[in-house]
């Protein structure tokens, strides 16, 4: 603790012998400003929280000088493409661009020379490694107290790159772990005399691998995504958070039945639909990193049932492929109708192009019906397209899941994501799959585009947003008339300059996603993975729930102190989210 403690107050000593401007109005404080806290300011701020005040520092600075370490470095480069490895370091994301700053032209590249400049880029200063709701209480009223940034992150898995600011004090829920769960829990504040319901409260540093085991162990599933670094208290739930369970029964944000909640005066809530109800429908839906640090999160649970899986695969020369696309998105509908959920996967290059798809039903065990539901696509599609079943007749949902969330997610690249909601009205329609598609063979020279559906949409998540039962939340309206959510990326290596990133990145927004989205001018798209740049993103990501969503946050947050990119409130604020614009 001494050296560690030592490392920390030289950093904030180098960082204040930096060139010192005056903080302008309206501004975060920033290192170099003279507002920023003085070294023992800092120094009683990490004792109040028992020293667990981290200084940051980009995981690669380890290979350059003067920081350079042989078996640190050599380290890090076995590590820095394995997902789990990133989560737990809070100088790192999964996607690496977001933590370079085009404005201060900073990078820490692993495969640059020794020698060359390792920055700070967008990454926080300081950490707060909590384990408490009180030790994120304590850190949001030191950094309101001192107009400092705050920023939130678990793993870093944030396609939007929300969970990281330049020069700001972050708060680091990944050691919070706590899980308890229970078969008769109400709501605080409910006085329904019922037995209540199986739920699990998960801590917000608990990621997916952690909830499917434990939740396995007792042969129990719940609505929560599918990867290996999701935190499922993060932003995963409050951007509404999809499921390969979500045909089954929802979106997880509809089975959130409460949040426990740090907001910005610093006081530690609960929320649920007896109290604070304004925030809790926020919450649910309206994006992390804007109402508050959530703390806790109780979900229901369901019992376990069996699940069918079906592989499709699909190869065939350009116009035979681009056809059975169509035939494809034209059958979701009846895929819907069947309960069906699933991703797949539209790969372009290569010699032929390929298409791959994995379907999971849910409580069923009879190949019967799905033969017969894929028959007539298969059929039109002969020799090409293949099926294969699996079938596990045992309480397997919450098992499969787990044991396919092994190795690494895709990370340690240089990426950007763009994506749309397509409605099932669209797809049904005589002629929607085929502008789809024909936008798709568009796009898809650029890069060699991978297409990557997700079935998560329909069944009862459409059900939860219409008649007498339903959900009233944040969550974009347009899930609840989708089908489908595609998404593509777009990528660069460590050569590409920041204006050629910049170009990239505009042309995504400018040219390419204009195409999808003039498909259905009144969809949307997911908060969690889509474009960050999106124009008129209040009402791509929240359609008509955005001016409630404002509404709410000036209530709960009237001077942003908590305040991301795109999130609610923040066309208030410049581009990096340093300074006021209003």
């Amino acid at each position: 603790m001494r050296s560690s403690f030592l490392i920390l107050t030289l950093f904030t000593l180098l960082l204040e012998t930096g060139s010192a401007t005056t903080s302008q109005p309206r501004c975060r404080c920033l290192p170099s400003d003279s507002c920023w806290p003085k070294v023992d300011e800092w120094n009683t701020f990490n004792t109040s929280i028992s020293g667990k005040l981290l200084a940051v520092r980009p995981v690669a600075s380890v290979c350059h000088d003067p920081a350079f370490s042989e078996a640190a470095c050599q380290e890090v480069n076995e590590s820095f493409t394995f997902s789990l490895w990133r989560s737990n370091q809070p100088g790192a994301v999964d996607q690496i661009n977001f933590e370079n700053s085009a404005v201060t032209n900073e990078t820490c590249y692993i495969d640059a020379p020794r020698a060359s400049p390792c920055g700070q880029g967008n990454l926080p200063i300081y950490a707060i490694a909590a384990t408490s709701p009180q030790d994120i209480q304590k850190g949001v009223d030191f950094g309101r107290t001192h107009n400092l940034r705050i920023s939130i992150k678990n793993t870093g898995h944030d396609y939007l790159g929300r969970s990281v600011a330049r020069g700001s004090l972050q708060i680091w829920t990944h050691n919070m772990k706590g899980m308890e769960f229970s078969d008769g829990f109400s709501p605080d504040g409910c006085n329904s005399s019922g037995k209540g319901e199986s739920v699990v409260t998960i801590e917000a540093g608990v990621q997916l691998k952690e909830l499917y085991a434990a939740a396995l162990a007792l042969r129990k599933t719940l609505v929560v995504g599918f990867s290996n670094t999701v935190g499922a208290a993060g932003g995963y739930i409050l951007g509404g958070g999809h499921s390969p369970l979500s045909p089954w029964k929802g979106m997880a944000a509809d089975n959130a039945l409460q949040f426990t909640v740090v907001t910005a005066d610093g006081s530690h809530i609960t929320a649920n639909e007896y109290q604070n109800s304004d925030l809790f429908w926020a919450l649910r839906g309206g994006g992390g990193g804007t109402f508050g640090v959530v703390t806790s999160v109780t979900l229901r649970t369901f019992p376990d049932v069996p699940m069918l899986l079906t592989s499709f695969n699909f190869t065939a020369p350009a116009e035979q492929f681009w056809k059975f696309i169509t035939d494809l998105h034209a059958f979701l509908p009846a895929l819907d109708d069947a309960n069906g959920a699933g991703y797949y996967w539209i790969f372009t290059d290569g010699p032929q192009p390929h298409f791959v798809m994995s379907t999971f039903f849910l409580n069923q065990t009879n190949v019967t019906p799905i033969h017969e539901l894929y028959a007539p696509l298969i059929q039109a599609n002969q020799p090409n397209a293949t099926l294969e079943y699996y079938t596990i007749p045992i309480e397997s949902s919450a098992y499969l899941i787990d044991s396919l969330l092994v190795g690494t997610d895709s990370v340690g690249s240089q990426v950007v994501l763009g994506s749309r909601l397509i409605s099932r009205k669209f797809l049904e329609s005589k002629t929607g799959p085929d502008q789809l598609i024909q936008v798709l063979r568009k796009l898809a020279p650029n890069q060699a585009t991978v297409f990557l559906g997700h079935i998560v949409a329909g069944g009862q998540v459409t059900k939860n947003g219409h008649g007498s039962n339903a959900i009233d939340s944040a969550v974009n309206p347009a899930w609840r008339r989708a089908i489908t959510h595609l998404i593509f990326a777009r990528g660069w290596d460590n050569t590409t300059p920041f204006s050629g990133q910049k170009e990239i990145m505009r042309n995504m927004t400018k040219v390419e996603m204009p195409l999808l989205k003039a498909l259905e001018p009144d969809m949307g798209a997911y908060i969690n993975e889509a474009d960050f740049n999106e124009d008129g993103w209040q009402q791509v990501f929240w359609g008509d729930n955005y001016p409630r969503l404002l509404s709410i946050k000036r209530k709960w947050d009237p001077k942003d102190v908590f305040m991301c990119k795109p999130c609610i409130g923040s066309e208030r604020w410049n581009a990096e989210g340093i300074c006021r614009i209003d």
